[in-house]
């Protein structure tokens, strides 16, 4: 439905098939209902999910209409993939939960970061002790967006009721990729600043007023202790990094032509091993070898990964993709991190 970011990974799939596409404008609708062929065309969402042709649903449209529509489709008894976030609020995300409890539906959350090679590979490095007991965690994750410019069509993403803010979103993928390697955090303490009150209309030649953050430095602990630092950036250059120190070793995940989205790949795996501390005297410039680099697959390779596996899911009867209940711990470290942004406070017990 509406912005349909799946169609390639969807048209590739041999478990999928698009029979139906809804969006606000039927005209947009039937244009890509006939480029796949075969395929109703809505422009009442609702309409379709009455459809017994309609077996799963993707909820790809802005953040502030998935609250109502995932509803709608539970309702509806079909199974659901909902890109993230899953709602705005704390309230939707709780309303949401209370309903998806005892239903047969399956549901899947569109966090695609964790199927890039890259980050298995990673993950594997990790539980095979390879680099020793890990001490700490290092994220920087920057856009060039969110900032002091945007063009017109992104301009929603500066209005905080419109949940796609860098917190959420960049912040977002970069805290499920550290999550999903090392488990929940259990405690966080952050702060936030602005530089920019307003943004610049890069296509309409004037600005608005922006009240969204533009940075944001989180700490705290994750499973097993490990501590952790974060710093997200809007406005800056753009890049992602994540730096695992183990006793043994150090592995880094970075994004090659970064425009700070970790789940679109392009990711590389550098590491150092050593015995010990003590064998390295000073540090050099050749200490890292590059391991593993994502240098072929398209913006739609972790996407497509990510609808396989909830395909097989549903047919398997598998448990293998992030679903609403992971969504809302996300939510709930997301909301965490805010109120200690704006307190001081540090929050336990994420």
């Amino acid at each position: 439905m509406g912005q349909f970011n799946a169609y390639p990974a969807l048209l590739q799939s041999e478990l999928h098939e698009i029979t139906a596409i809804a969006t606000t404008n039927m005209t947009s609708a039937q244009e890509a209902a006939n480029q796949i062929g075969n395929v109703s065309a809505y422009d009442d969402y609702t309409k379709m999910l009455e459809s017994c042709d309609v077996d799963m649903v993707i909820v790809s449209v802005k953040a502030p209409y998935h609250h109502e529509i995932v509803l709608n489709a539970i309702r509806a008894n079909k199974h659901i993939y909902c890109e993230w976030p899953l709602a705005v609020t704390t309230s939707e995300v709780d309303g949401i939960m209370a309903q998806i409890n005892g239903i047969s539906v399956r549901h899947a959350i569109g966090l695609q970061s964790r199927q890039a090679d890259e980050v298995s590979k990673v993950k594997e490095i990790i539980d095979q002790q390879e680099i020793g007991k890990i001490l700490a965690v290092n994220v920087k994750s920057s856009t060039q967006a969110k900032g002091n410019w945007v063009d017109s069509g992104s301009s929603y993403i500066l209005e905080r009721n419109n949940g796609a803010t860098l917190l959420t979103i960049n912040g977002g993928h970069a805290l499920d990729i550290v999550s999903y390697l090392f488990g929940h955090f259990t405690e966080v303490q952050a702060s936030r600043h602005t530089h920019y009150t307003k943004a610049h209309i890069t296509d309409q030649d004037h600005t608005i007023n922006k009240n969204i953050e533009d940075q944001y430095l989180i700490q705290g602990k994750i499973n097993r202790d490990i501590p952790i630092s974060i710093h997200l950036q809007g406005g800056a250059y753009p890049q992602f990094m994540l730096e695992i120190q183990g006793e043994r070793g150090i592995i880094r995940l970075y994004q090659n032509c970064s425009i700070g989205h970790p789940q679109y790949g392009g990711l590389s795996i550098s590491l150092v091993k050593y015995d010990s501390t003590r064998s390295i005297i000073t540090s050099q410039s050749n200490d890292f070898a590059v391991i593993m680099e994502d240098t072929n697959e398209s913006p739609f390779t972790n996407v497509f990964r990510a609808h396989q596996t909830f395909a097989k899911d549903i047919l398997l009867n598998n448990k293998e993709t992030p679903d609403f209940h992971y969504a809302a711990y996300l939510h709930r470290l997301i909301t965490a991190i805010e109120r200690s942004a704006e307190t001081g406070e540090r929050i336990h017990c994420i």
